[in-house]
């Protein structure tokens, strides 16, 4: 963890503000602030040459400040800049200078996008801005604060109350000679300068920022924080922690993964990076989350006894619950800053849902949402109800589409919603254009409300009984060579049960190194109508499935010694409307050498920093790494170990070894020499026989047409291989592939230089089965990418492994994208320039 500061320079910004009314000439002090309350900090800045006068020689310091004015003067002073795409004031035009200061205040969220008048010329009163500044700052303003010291406090708005208390706790708003704050009394130049002056001070604080992958925070005893926290990494996981200030992911962490552990965050959450499986909050407390990564997709999950009040979602998210005992996500708002395109899902149970933005789509596949308001400026909306979701009360005030199979109780149809279509008919529809809606088939492929043949089994039964049931009451395992034992697993493949349960649906199988290759039988039991249907994959490649007959209720699986396998069930209720998936992991025990591999997550092979990790362990495990004299401790959480090795120096032929001991509860499991190999892999320089293309526009879309994903395909590579193409000795024995990318950020980016640490897929137990495919020599491997708006080129990495997943050595392709082999919504950017 390092300290660094993140001050907002205040001295240069008040030339930038009341340039209307300031001379470009003149730089002497002005005489009517020589004898002024405020003369001390307005004559810095007429000192430092960034305040000037009027014309006649005044600063006029009394004469109050506009609202256009204010508004101005905070987005310059916190260097704001980003405007919200989509509003309108029915008082301002967009060609009016101050339209864009107060769209950028709008998506900096100080102010609400629900407004439609912004009384630009009206004066500002002191208690606006003291809100502005409080929210602008993000400052934490509980409510009901003491505002008890001002003697006309009974005069305080309650809207204001909380923000005045905050900032006059930090001595920013004082009272006047008299006692008084005089919320309503218009805010003068000079009081603005020295408000903002004195609040941006309270950002003066160096920030805490975590750059380093790794766990922070005691595992015993709760730790506070005074200030702002930045996440500038993925891999952070960040526990038992108070933090009185905001809390920001930065667009650093791009698509990785935090975690929040027992964490209380007093002041806002920003995310502004992270990816589809990323930000986890676990039995933490956040006052207010705001989304805004302004490529790809964020999926933020709360888990366990945690509370957000407020989401405010600017960009593509998907919020979700898992397992909670607290009240998760209360009020949700899908601001009118999310892009047309945009894709919103929410999985869960939530309160509030209040939609502000127009042409998105939200996915709501499970869960319910009590109260569902579209507003009238969230026009042509597609909002997907899925088959296990429902919202009790759907409030429509702009034309919106209502797609999926799941129950809507109640549907309040206003004027400006006349038109709304629904492929599934709410149970109460009431409002002015109850009767202007119409009901739409489901599209093709999507599943009917009813089959409309009777409800059977595959078998020519009619379901008679728990026809909606699409749950397994029991599953287990029996083998003749070992006892077998199931265990539950949550989305962090952490242990949280043995054997079955009802609300477990994913599960392992551990292997022992010396199994006897057999038969192990699965056994299931689902309702007497359910289709119960089983696929399985196996690590050399091969796949096999079928579906159970009536009255079959096992199927066996092969399983080798040192070899994994994926195991998936599917049942579909006898309605044919409920289908559940249970997924088993099967994996050997893995070895010391097997269970680790080194990673270096630096810049470049010039500056390392190189990491001991390791996907093979379980959760509480303890590893000590002993590097000559020097030892490091770590602890396995949620199934991942993260070591950071600062005094490790490879060897000069980039071969060696270190001592490595794991500990399981009072029991040492692994104790030995980790062998590490940082050579790097044999680069394949004539690619004959490898053909990498890139999709063009027009396949991306056909794909997009078809695909159940919310999100829209960026780009996307199809690879070939040519047997009889092929040139390269190296290539001859290929039977597996895999592929990785890196972005060209700049001119001068070079492609990686990858080891054989690089490419051991044992260390990750969970996923080795998925890391690489078998090459199809008849058909191409198609990899799309999804959600991202910006990209750069890339290079592409094709690597290619031997019958027994041995590396041979990877290729190199360099891709240049072009509007035809990109998404329509991706702007391709181009590289930074050459480092000199």
């Amino acid at each position: 963890m390092k300290r660094s500061k993140h001050l907002v320079i205040v001295l240069l910004v008040l030339n930038l503000v009341f340039n209307s009314m300031l001379s470009s000439a003149s730089a002497a002090v002005p005489q009517d602030i020589e004898k002024h309350w405020a003369a001390d900090t307005l004559r810095k800045w007429v000192d430092a040459g960034l305040i000037k006068g009027y014309l006649d020689g005044t600063f006029k310091p009394n004469a109050p400040v506009k609202r256009s004015e204010f508004v101005a003067l905070l987005n310059r002073a916190l260097k704001l800049s980003d405007a919200s795409a989509r509003v309108s004031f029915n008082d301002l035009t967009q060609d009016n200078w101050a339209y864009q200061e107060f769209a950028i205040a709008v998506k900096a969220d100080y102010l609400k996008d629900t407004v439609n008048k912004v009384n630009p010329n009206q004066n500002t009163s002191r208690q606006e801005a003291a809100v502005m500044i409080a929210k602008a700052l993000h400052l934490d303003t509980p409510a009901g604060g003491d505002v008890s010291q001002f003697r006309d406090a009974s005069q305080i708005a309650v809207w204001s109350k909380s923000a005045i208390a905050t900032l006059a706790a930090h001595n920013v708003f004082k009272g006047d000679a008299k006692g008084n704050m005089r919320p309503k009394a218009d805010i003068t130049r000079a009081e603005a300068v020295v408000a903002i002056n004195a609040a941006l001070g309270l950002q003066n604080k160096p920030d805490t920022v975590f750059d380093k992958a790794g766990v922070y925070g005691s595992t015993d005893k709760t730790e506070t924080i005074n200030g702002n926290v930045v996440i500038a990494v993925d891999g952070v996981t960040l526990q038992n922690t108070i933090i009185n200030g905001d809390l920001t992911i930065a667009k650093e962490v791009r698509d990785g993964d935090v975690t929040l552990k027992k964490v209380t965050v007093k002041g806002t959450t920003h995310v502004n990076g992270g990816g589809e499986n990323s930000v986890h909050i676990e039995d933490s407390v956040l006052l207010r989350i705001i989304v805004d990564k302004p490529s790809g997709k964020v999926r933020i999950v709360a888990i366990g006894a945690t509370t957000v009040t407020d989401v405010i979602v600017n960009t593509s998210a998907k919020i979700e619950e898992s397992n909670l005992t607290d009240s998760g996500f209360a009020n949700i708002q899908l601001s009118s800053a999310l892009p047309q395109g945009a894709t919103v899902d929410l999985v869960g149970q939530f309160e509030d849902v209040r939609v502000m933005a127009a042409n998105i789509k939200i996915n709501i596949p499970s869960g319910s949402v009590s109260n569902l308001l579209v507003d009238e400026s969230a026009a042509n909306n597609t909002i997907n109800v899925g088959t296990e979701a429902q919202v009790l009360k759907l409030i429509l005030d702009a034309v919106a589409k209502l797609v999926g199979n799941g129950k809507i109780e109640s549907a309040t149809v206003n004027e400006k919603a006349k038109g709304s279509s629904f492929e599934t008919k709410p149970n109460q529809v009431d409002g002015a254009s109850k009767n202007d809606i119409s009901l739409t088939p489901p599209t093709s492929g999507s599943t009917p409300s009813s089959n409309n043949g009777g409800n059977g089994n595959g078998n020519g039964d009619v379901c008679t009984a728990d026809c909606s049931n699409a749950t397994l009451s029991s599953l287990s395992v029996s083998s003749s060579v070992n006892d077998f034992e199931l265990f539950q697993r949550n989305f962090d493949r952490v242990i949280t049960g043995a054997g079955f349960s009802s609300d477990a649906f994913a599960y392992s199988l551990e292997v022992p190194r010396d199994f006897v290759e057999s038969d192990t039988a699965f056994s299931v039991t689902a309702a007497e109508y359910a289709t119960v249907s089983y696929d399985i994959q196996y690590d050399d490649g091969t796949y096999s499935w079928d579906t159970l007959t009536k009255g079959q209720t096992s199927f066996n699986v092969h399983l080798k010694p040192l070899h994994d396998a994926s195991i998936y069930i599917y049942v579909n209720s006898g309605d044919k409307i409920h289908t559940k998936s249970y997924y088993i992991e099967v994996f050997y025990t893995r070895n010391l050498q097997e269970a680790f591999r080194i990673e270096n997550r630096g810049y470049d092979t010039a500056h390392p920093q190189y990491s001991l990790v390791s996907r093979a362990l379980e959760d509480g495990d303890q590893v000590v790494v002993t590097i000559g004299s020097n030892s490091i401790t770590a602890t396995n959480e949620n199934g991942n170990t993260f070591m950071q090795l600062p005094n490790f120096t490879p060897a000069a032929n980039l071969q060696g070894e270190f001592h490595v001991t794991v500990t399981r509860g009072d029991q040492q499991i692994m104790d030995g020499s980790y062998q590490y190999d940082l050579t790097p892999l044999n680069l394949v320089t004539d690619g004959s026989g490898i053909d990498v293309q890139l999709m063009t526009r027009e396949e991306l879309q056909d794909d997009d047409a078809h695909s159940t994903f919310p999100d829209r395909s960026s780009y996307g590579f199809k690879i070939s291989f040519h047997p009889d193409k092929i040139t390269s000795s190296d290539l001859l024995n290929a039977k597996f592939m895999s592929i990785n990318w890196s972005d060209i950020w700049s001119a001068d980016t070079a492609p990686r230089i990858w080891t054989n640490e690089d490419v051991k897929i044992s260390y990750n137990k969970f996923g080795a089965i998925h890391s690489v495919s078998k090459i199809n020599f008849e058909f191409p491997y198609l990899h799309y990418f999804l959600g991202r708006n910006e990209i750069y080129n890339q290079y592409v990495y094709v690597f290619v492994y031997d019958e027994n997943k041995n590396i041979i050595g990877y290729y190199v392709y360099k891709a240049n994208f072009d509007e035809d082999h990109v998404g329509e919504f991706v702007t391709i950017l181009p590289p930074a320039p050459a480092i000199p």
